[in-house]
């Protein structure tokens, strides 16, 4: 009979209880990705300054990023590129769909049907992967299901306190 070990590491069917809080011995070094303004982004690939090739994501399922600023006006918009395609895009997230159209704000009733929003569309459900004045650090998950690269543009003014970090991972 097999015994449930906790000590497994990476996929597992259920969740894991968080048990492990001691030091850490070695730990990666946090590494900065390099932001470029969005024409810069390569096409062919085959460029030699940082970023312009955006990082090769090996197909992973989800982008997860750092965000770190002083609250200044930088802005950072994730591109995805697909090798069928050959080019950068604007990368989309979803936000959520609604069928029914809110009447009247004011109607308790309307109250969960996405008060102040028409009823949506498929292109309404997405918006641009964008980032801007962010104030401290925190951490978001973003979904990349098939991307081949992404790509970090900023809005052409990069402050020396915006940081982005990034790594992905398939769960």
């Amino acid at each position: 009979m097999s015994q449930f070990k906790y000590t497994s590491w990476g996929r597992t069917r259920g969740p894991k209880p968080l048990t492990s809080d001691a030091a850490v011995a070695q730990k990666q070094t946090a590494t900065e990705v390099t932001l470029v303004a969005a024409a810069a982004l390569n096409d062919a690939l085959d460029d030699a300054t940082a970023g312009e090739n955006g990082y090769a994501t090996e197909n992973q399922e989800y982008l997860h990023l750092q965000l770190e600023n002083n609250a200044t006006t930088d802005t950072v918009t994730l591109y995805g590129y697909n090798y069928a395609f050959g080019s950068w895009a604007i990368l989309k997230i979803p936000v959520g769909f609604t069928t029914q159209a809110v009447t009247d704000p004011t109607d308790p009733a309307d109250f969960d049907n996405a008060i102040g929003q028409a009823a949506s569309t498929a292109d309404t459900s997405y918006i641009n992967a964008q980032f801007t004045s962010i104030s401290g650090k925190y951490m978001v998950t973003v979904p990349i299901h098939g991307i081949d690269r992404i790509g970090f543009a900023h809005d052409g003014a990069k402050g020396a306190q915006f940081k982005v970090r990034a790594a992905c991972s398939t769960l």
